[in-house]
């Protein structure tokens, strides 16, 4: 089962601070970055299951923030767009360290979970499961594979992908839902 985060509601006053930090004021960015800060670690630990490295890679997000303020218009989705840049740079880190892991790998002979974690066998059989997943999903029809990624890896509600695709909110549900049960008989899980 996925645990669905949902996106911090903003107030007038948040608004405000978000412009103030846009023009430049650093102490309207502490405050964004002293709200915010659980939010993305949270959002960052879902993903690499880390503490000390969700909250170093919480800087890195907020790196990117800083950098990419100014362009931002949407003030009411800024939870959405905070959420969003999040995940891009979680899932980032996670392929960064995926090469590393291959790299390792491949010079010294081990397969790349055993350079991580000591052999251990869960993590094999993690891996194949993850393989195998991925191998199932790529064989689905492309739009069944668009709804599912922006369900999922883009946390998109039903609603949203509705409009997104052009599709009825039924057709996106029973999308998930045939596709969740699919996939769970294919992995016998």
């Amino acid at each position: 089962m996925f645990l669905i985060m949902k996106n911090p509601r903003i107030t007038q006053h948040e608004i405000e601070i978000i412009k103030k930090a846009q023009a430049g004021d650093e102490s309207a960015f502490s405050i964004l970055f002293n709200k915010y800060k659980g939010f993305v670690e949270n959002l960052l630990f879902k993903y690499i299951k880390d503490k000390d490295e969700a909250k170093e890679i919480t800087n890195v997000v907020f790196l990117k923030v800083y950098n990419k303020l100014s362009k931002f218009k949407a003030y009411d989705s800024f939870g959405g767009w905070l959420r969003i840049l999040t995940i891009r740079t979680a899932i980032d880190y996670l392929r960064e360290m995926e090469n590393k892991s291959n790299v390792l790998g491949e010079a010294d002979g081990r397969l790349p979970s055993d350079t991580l974690s000591g052999s251990s066998e869960d993590d094999i059989v993690n891996r194949l499961t993850y393989d195998c997943l991925v191998a199932e999903f790529n064989k689905f029809p492309e739009t069944t594979r668009k709804v599912f990624e922006l369900f999922y890896v883009n946390n998109m509600t039903v609603d949203d992908i509705s409009r997104a695709l052009g599709s009825p909110k039924g057709t996106i549900k029973s999308t998930l839902s045939r596709t969740r049960r699919k996939l769970k008989n294919k992995l016998k899980i």
